[in-house]
C-alpha cells in the first residue's frame, strides 16, 4: 500500500510538471494512461524471488558454552516464497567493539527453505551482545530477518600434562606414567608429541591425538629402550585455543637400568668330594646395581673343557639383592682338585667366578707302577696274537704234503727191502687221526694233524700192519656216497669244506681225512 500510495503521488507530480498540450501532443489523459502503463511494467519486471523467516525461530547460537578462541556458529532458517530462485547472506555485528563479520552468500529455490549461517571466534570473555541481519542482492528481504542475541564468553580452558612416575627396567624398558589434565567446559581434542633429547637435539618419538573430557586422565606409555638424555611431554590444542598461563609441557631425566651382578662361591657338602659321589655346591648371585637383573640361569662349567656339571634357574634380583641356592654335581670327577667357572647369565649379560674345590686324597695302600687299565688290553691283545699264531700253525702243519716231484717219481720199494718193522694202527685221543706207529713202540706220540701228544703202550690192542703186507686201497662200504670225492689228477676237493687236497691218483680208490674239517671220505680216480 505504501508503494502504490507513492507511485500516485509521483504520477500527480508528473501531470502538475507536465508541459501544456502542443497541437500534435497528446492530452492530459493520454500522459496519465502512459505514466501508469509505465509503473505497471515496473512492477512486473521487479524481483520476484521473497525471502522470509521460516516459523519465526530466528537467529540459533551452537557452540555454547563458549570460551574464548571458540568457533561459534550463527544460522538463520530462511524461506523462498518467490517465483524465482534468490540469495542471501547473514551478517553480524559487535555494537560494543565494532567487530562485524558476514558469511557466504547461499542460493534458496523458489519453495524451498536453507539455512544461512555465519561463523565469529569471541576474542573476550564475558556477556556480549551481537546484532544479525539478512542481506540479498537480487531478492526481497523480509523485515523480520534481523535480530539481537546474547552470548556469555568464559575464560580459556588451561591444560596441564605430568609425569607421575617412571619404571626403566631391562625387560619392560622404559614406562611412563602421565597425567593429562582439562579445566571445565567443553571435552577437547589434542595431540600429544612424545620427544626424546640427546646431545642437545631433540627428536620426536611417538604423536597421537587424545580426546579429554573435563577432569584429569593417567595413560602409560611404553618408550622401550631409548638412547636419550630426557624424554619431553607436550600437549597441544587442536582447532581451539587454550590458557598460555598453565603448563602444557613437562620433561624427564630417566636413569638408564645398569645392573651390577656378581656370583660367588659359599661351600660345598662334603668339603672334600671323593672320586664319583654326588656334591652339593652352594651359591650367592648379588645385583650391587639401580636396576632389577632378568631372569636367568646359574651354571657350574668344568674348566679344563666346559662341561657342564650342573644347572638351575635363576629369578630376578632386585637392585641391592641378592639369591642363594644350591646347585647338585650327580658325579664328582677324578682328580685332585676341580676348577670350575661359577657363570650367572641373564640375557646378554652374564657374571663368573672361578672356583677351585680340593678332592679327598685315597687311601695310602698297594699301587701298581703302572696303568692297570692297560696291561689288561695288553694282556687281551696277547692272547689273541697267541691263538692265531697257533691256529695258523695247526693249519700249516696238517696240510697234505705235496707230491710233485721234480722228474719222474721213483717206484716205492716194499716195505720188507726196506727192512721196515712192522707197525700197527692206533687212532689219536684229540682228533682221531689214525696213525701207524711201530708195533714194539710204547711211550708218547704226536699227532701230525693236532700237534698234540698222547701216551701209547706196548700191549694195546690195535690193527697190526705186517711190513709185508701190502694194503690194497679198496672201497669202504661203510662210508656213504655222499662222502666220496673224485677227480682226474692228484688234486680233489673235501665234499664237505671244499678244501683242496692233494692224494696221488695212482694210490686211489683209498679212505682220506680233511686236515680242516676231519671229514673222512673215499677218494676216487675219475676219467676226464
Amino acid at each position: 500500500m505504501h508503494r502504490l500510495f507513492a507511485r500516485a503521488l509521483c504520477i500527480t507530480l508528473l501531470m502538475a510538471l507536465a508541459p501544456p498540450i502542443t497541437p500534435h501532443g497528446f492530452g492530459s489523459e493520454d500522459i496519465l494512461d502512459e505514466s501508469l502503463n509505465r509503473s505497471l511494467t515496473t512492477d512486473r519486471t521487479s524481483p520476484s524471488a521473497n525471502l522470509t523467516s521460516t516459523g519465526g525461530s530466528g537467529a540459533a547460537v551452537v557452540g555454547e558454552p563458549a570460551h574464548v578462541g571458540d568457533r561459534l556458529l550463527v544460522s538463520v532458517l530462511v524461506s523462498n516464497q518467490g517465483a524465482h530462485t534468490g540469495s542471501a547472506a547473514l551478517n553480524l555485528e559487535n555494537p560494543n567493539s565494532g567487530f562485524s563479520t558476514s558469511g557466504n552468500q547461499v542460493e534458496i529455490s523458489s519453495g524451498s527453505s536453507r539455512e544461512v549461517s555465519v561463523t565469529f571466534t569471541p576474542e573476550t570473555n564475558g556477556t556480549m551482545s551481537y546484532h544479525w541481519w539478512l542481506t540479498s542482492s537480487d531478492s526481497q528481504v523480509d523485515a523480520s530477518l534481523n535480530g539481537d542475541f546474547v552470548v556469555e564468553v568464559h575464560q580459556p580452558q588451561s591444560i596441564e600434562v605430568s609425569v607421575e612416575s617412571y619404571e626403566w627396567s631391562l625387560e619392560g624398558g622404559l614406562s611412563i606414567d602421565a597425567s593429562m589434565t582439562l579445566s571445565p567446559g567443553r571435552s577437547r581434542p589434542l595431540l600429544l608429541e612424545i620427544s626424546k633429547d640427546l646431545r642437545d637435539v631433540r627428536s620426536l618419538m611417538q604423536s597421537f591425538t587424545v580426546e579429554l573430557d573435563p577432569g584429569r586422565r593417567s595413560m602409560t606409555i611404553e618408550l622401550g629402550h631409548p638412547e636419550a638424555k630426557s624424554i619431553f611431554l607436550e600437549l597441544i590444542p587442536q582447532s581451539w585455543v587454550a590458557e598460555n598461563s598453565y603448563a602444557n609441557s613437562t620433561d624427564i631425566f630417566p636413569i638408564a637400568p645398569i645392573p651390577e651382578p656378581s656370583a660367588s662361591f659359599v661351600g660345598s657338602t662334603p668339603e672334600l668330594p671323593r672320586t664319583g659321589e654326588k656334591v652339593l655346591i652352594e651359591f650367592l648371585l648379588s645385583n650391587d646395581g639401580n636396576s632389577a637383573t632378568p631372569a636367568g640361569k646359574a651354571r657350574l662349567v668344568l674348566s679344563s673343557d666346559h662341561t657342564i656339571l650342573s644347572e638351575t634357574s635363576v629369578p630376578p634380583v632386585p637392585p641391592h639383592g641378592s639369591f642363594s641356592s644350591v646347585m647338585e654335581i650327580p658325579t664328582w670327577p677324578d682328580a685332585n682338585a676341580v676348577d670350575f667357572d661359577l657363570v650367572w647369565m641373564m640375557g646378554e649379560a652374564f657374571a663368573t667366578s672361578s672356583v677351585n674345590i680340593d678332592s679327598e686324597p685315597e687311601a695310602s695302600g698297594f699301587e701298581l707302577p703302572f696303568d692297570s687299565i692297560a696291561a689288561i688290553y695288553g694282556a687281551l691283545a696277547g692272547i689273541a696274537v697267541i691263538l692265531a699264531a697257533r691256529v695258523t700253525w695247526r693249519t700249516v702243519s696238517s696240510r697234505t704234503p705235496s707230491t710233485e716231484q721234480g722228474g719222474i717219481r721213483t717206484p716205492r720199494e716194499p716195505r720188507t727191502s726196506r727192512g721196515e718193522q712192522a707197525k700197527r694202527e692206533v687212532s689219536c685221543p684229540h682228533c682221531e687221526q689214525r696213525l701207524n706207529v711201530p708195533i714194539r713202540h710204547s711211550g708218547g706220540v704226536k699227532c701230525p694233524a693236532c700237534t698234540m701228544q698222547f701216551e701209547v703202550g706196548a700191549g694195546d690192542s690195535q690193527k697190526i700192519v705186517p711190513e709185508t703186507e701190502e694194503r690194497v686201497p679198496i672201497a669202504d662200504p661203510t662210508i656213504s656216497p655222499d662222502r666220496v670225492s673224485s677227480s682226474s689228477d692228484d688234486l680233489l676237493q673235501c665234499p664237505d669244506c671244499s678244501q683242496t687236497l692233494r692224494v696221488p691218483i695212482e694210490r686211489r680208490p683209498v679212505r682220506s681225512r680233511c686236515p680242516v674239517c676231519k671229514l673222512e671220505f673215499m677218494a676216487e680216480a675219475s676219467e676226464e
